[in-house]
């Protein structure tokens, strides 16, 4: 081969590379130059963290999805990445043991899930008080650093090399130029031909005018080959909602356990030596006799510092508990629960790969347990770390983004609104209008658009969370303790949500006035999902006929059929309303909505589907009885002294499993979250752990599923952006009529 053909093929296997993460709607590019945005996703700090996903997405988008081609990508393209990221490495999945026994040299990286990686390489202060997004944020590219405005960049870093029509430049060196867009000085750079070039800092601006670089190469057979329009797409994508936004029950970092240490939820057990002569009956508990003989107190404790150092730490001591509280589960903002497996992510991260000509700068504010009031509104309670100076409120939602797009921070607001929204203490019917007083940002000193609002609300507004709780326990009585360490009403049943619905409208108009009045957001750039049908099994039957499956971390959760069909009734009521508020022009909604004719929202419906046979009692239908097995909660044997069913330090809690929920004894097994400032041993930590730690709500894998339906929406979103520099007449907080 010649030296010339050599050549060419290096420069062909630049553009290979270059180009094999081109979008499904890239815009077109030049026939003799490609490029692509270095590190586009602006959330992670270091590229690394964004080239685990790119490597997914190149291994997994199928040789038909060719560069710029239009709908070449997967539907489930999401999905696909998710498996490919998540999946444990190991040869036999069947069980957590078996995989730990066939494990490969990427096991315990594998097992702990791809977030685990990049916790520590975000854009987000998330030990800070409050917690938040930085004004700057130090980012790393293949030529250095640079501190940027996290909300608006002044420029991006671009990888350039020559096309496939320049693929015959021969050997010898290429003179790169280029030069901004908008005027100044240019550069120029001397080259081998088959290396692409980087430009560290191509200017950005909103006016696609003052934006990007002029570039062209000069070939060592004289030809000059340029595009004169290498402009990067910058995108700020926002999220707002409740925990099925947050990613509750997805910890960026999951609890690891013991192999062979036990924790007794008994305060009067107190000494590691009296645990293991703890022979309780299980019938003391409340729990039916074990065939294997397990103590129904002793659960999984986490593997903390003592146990590694080979020390025993007495139960007892402050020692013990600050080692315990080290070990808990990790997330981007442990105060919300909130995790980057949540779908807004994983939406935010696909925009990024699929068209290489954009960047995304994005916001995630979504928290667990939030409504309209409490959340959006409101300051709500912290769900962690609620010692700490200033941990026990998670900011309100609607201020926080408010403070990060101001120019001038909290000082900057000075645009006064206010709403009426209709206030309740959680399981009572005692509904009062209260007004709320906010201050916007001005328009002028906002630092840019918000070109696409991704949301989940509503579930908490009629009370999810209690719903949940009624249809997986017996009376109220069974949570008193858990009511009174929490200081709300974790359970009721539809009769009150349904008071809450009747008046669910009126808290959507306040929200939808809101972003409008504080951010500039029209209903049509606001993506909203639906919820998820949790309530089936395999068969497509309402869970309950195994009371217990998933839930024998403690006695007194329990599966009831006839609470779950009362729940879910109340839910398809439920989920037609929030189709009415978003359009009220629908049949069968009621007259008289606050919201009119509609939220305009978009309302994300079509993933509805792929959760019929997936709930929270599913099994996997090619092996139920194994999958079924493998929900039990692990306990030590007081015959073989041995986990079972399976050991809880082989958890698995990022691999696939046919169910898309998670059941307490998941939710356990993955956050773990004990109650703080009582003991840790306290009879019903478990109880706690389970509900509190994300019981009922999606696995990453749904997320997953979630993001891919959710992406054609904010693709069109995106596609409709109103052109830059553009102005918007809307009505202004002080004559905007009540009730628009």
């Amino acid at each position: 081969m010649s030296s010339t053909a050599r050549n060419a093929g290096a420069i062909v296997l630049v553009v290979t590379a270059l180009s094999a993460a081109a979008p499904v709607a890239t815009p077109a590019m030049a026939a003799d130059l490609v490029w692509e945005v270095e590190n586009p996703f602006r959330f992670f700090r270091p590229h690394s963290a964004f080239a685990l996903h790119e490597a997914a997405f190149k291994a997994v988008r199928g040789k038909s999805a060719a560069p710029g081609a239009a709908g070449a990508l997967p539907a489930d393209i999401v999905w696909r990445m998710e498996r490919r990221l998540n999946d444990p490495d190991c040869r036999d999945r069947s069980t957590p043991d078996a995989c730990a026994a066939t494990k490969g040299p990427h096991y315990e990286r594998s097992r702990l899930g791809w977030a685990a990686q990049t916790l520590s390489a975000i854009c987000y202060e998330s030990h800070t008080r409050p917690r938040r997004y930085p004004a700057q944020c130090e980012r790393r590219y293949s030529w250095g650093s640079a501190k940027e405005d996290y909300v608006l960049p002044e420029a991006h870093t671009v990888k350039i090399a020559i096309g496939a029509d320049g693929a015959a430049a021969g050997t010898g060196a290429c003179v790169w130029t280029w030069q901004p867009r908008r005027g100044g000085k240019a550069e120029t750079r001397t080259q081998a031909c088959k290396e692409a070039l980087t430009i560290a800092r191509v200017p950005f601006s909103l006016d696609p005018a003052l934006s990007g670089v002029s570039v062209s190469v000069k070939l060592p057979d004289g030809r000059v080959l340029s595009d004169p329009d290498v402009v990067v797409e910058d995108v700020f994508v926002v999220a707002l909602g409740d925990s099925f936004a947050s990613g509750e029950s997805n910890p960026d970092r999951p609890v690891t356990f013991s192999p062979t240490r036990q924790m007794v939820y008994d305060p009067a057990v107190m000494r590691e030596e009296q645990q293991a002569r703890h022979k309780l009956a299980p019938g003391g508990y409340g729990l039916a006799d074990f065939a294997d003989r397990f103590d129904p107190k002793s659960l999984p404790r986490r593997r903390m510092a003592d146990e590694e150092q080979g020390r025993l730490l007495r139960p007892a001591s402050a020692e013990f508990v600050a080692a315990f509280e080290q070990r808990g589960a990790q997330w981007v903002s442990l105060d919300c629960h909130r995790s980057q497996y949540g779908y807004p992510v994983r939406v935010a991260i696909a925009l990024a790969l699929e068209n290489r000509h954009r960047a995304v700068t994005f916001a995630t504010f979504a928290c667990s347990g939030a409504e309209v009031g409490e959340g959006l509104f409101l300051d709500m309670p912290a769900r962690e770390d609620v010692r700490q100076p200033g941990g026990v409120k998670a900011r309100a939602q609607l201020d926080a983004l408010a403070d990060l797009i101001c120019r001038n921070g909290a000082v900057g607001r000075t645009l006064a609104a206010s709403y009426t929204l209709p206030l309740y203490q959680r399981g009572s019917t005692q509904i009062a209008a209260r007004r709320i007083d906010k201050t916007w940002c001005p328009p002028q000193a906002r630092k840019r658009p918000i070109d696409l609002t991704l949301l989940s609300l509503g579930g908490n507004d009629v009370g999810f969370s209690a719903l949940a709780a009624y249809a997986i326990t017996e009376n109220a009585g069974d949570l008193a303790p858990i009511v009174q360490w929490v200081g709300d009403q974790i359970r009721f049943g539809p009769d009150v949500a349904r008071v809450y619905l009747d008046v669910l409208d009126e808290r959507f108009r306040a929200m939808k006035d809101a972003l409008r009045d504080g951010f500039g957001v029209e209903p049509a750039r606001v993506v909203q999902t639906a919820y998820e049908p949790i309530q089936f099994d395999e068969s497509g039957n309402v869970c309950g006929a195994q009371p217990t499956l998933g839930m024998d971390v403690h006695p007194r959760l329990r599966l009831g059929r006839a609470r779950i069909e009362e729940t879910a009734a109340f839910l398809k009521d439920f989920l037609a309303r929030l189709q009415c508020i978003s359009n009220g022009r629908r049949a069968n909604c009621p007259a008289g909505l606050a919201t009119g004719a509609g939220t305009g929202f978009h309302l994300v419906t079509e993933h509805q589907p792929k959760f019929t046979r997936r709930g929270m009692c599913a099994r996997d239908p090619k092996a139920a009885e194994r999958d079924g097995a493998l929900m039990a909660m692990p306990r030590k044997s007081l015959v073989t002294d041995e986990f079972k069913p399976f050991s809880p330090s082989a958890m698995l809690p990022y691999a696939a499993r046919w169910r898309l929920f998670r059941t307490p004894n998941d939710a356990f097994l993955i956050a773990n979250t004990h109650r703080e400032g009582i003991s840790p041993f306290d009879i019903l930590q478990p109880a706690y752990a389970a509900l509190y730690s994300g019981a009922i709500h999606p696995s990453a894998e749904a997320h997953a599923i979630v993001a891919d339906h959710v992406l054609p929406y904010a693709r069109k979103v995106l596609e409709r952006r109103p052109a830059p520099g553009s102005i918007e007449v809307r009505p202004t907080p002080e004559n905007r009529q009540e009730g628009r």
